[in-house]
């Protein structure tokens, strides 16, 4: 895979803070996302920036409904990045489970296992 471009990379941040302002302060009409905590860790998007992978972690629900609510809804959250960011186009996000906290325990635990 290609590295990222360094405007690439500093739309996708820029991204990352916006949703995650939104989502804290629950700017958003999801009512299955009321009680659960999103943890927006990276945002990929495309070098052509038409597409976004927003990966998250959640806490409070079961994953796989957080990431189907967020999907389902994800017009919503393309729509508030659009007014925000100011680019040719606006992305349209798809959201995905981040799996690198479970990663990084599991290697934490085989280190931690040898010694």
């Amino acid at each position: 895979m290609k590295p990222l471009s360094n405007r690439t990379r500093r739309v996708g941040e820029n991204i990352r803070s916006f949703l995650s302002k939104h989502i804290m302060v629950r700017e958003h009409q999801v009512e299955k996302l009321n009680n659960v905590i999103i943890t927006i860790t990276e945002v990929q998007p495309t070098p052509d920036l038409r597409h976004a992978k927003v990966f998250i972690t959640s806490i409070g629900g079961e994953q796989k409904a957080v990431l189907d609510a967020l999907n389902s809804n994800s017009y919503l959250f393309s729509k508030l990045v659009a007014k925000e960011i100011k680019t040719k186009y606006s992305p349209k996000l798809s959201f995905h489970q981040d799996y690198s906290f479970e990663k990084a325990k599991k290697i934490e635990d085989l280190i931690n296992l040898n010694k």
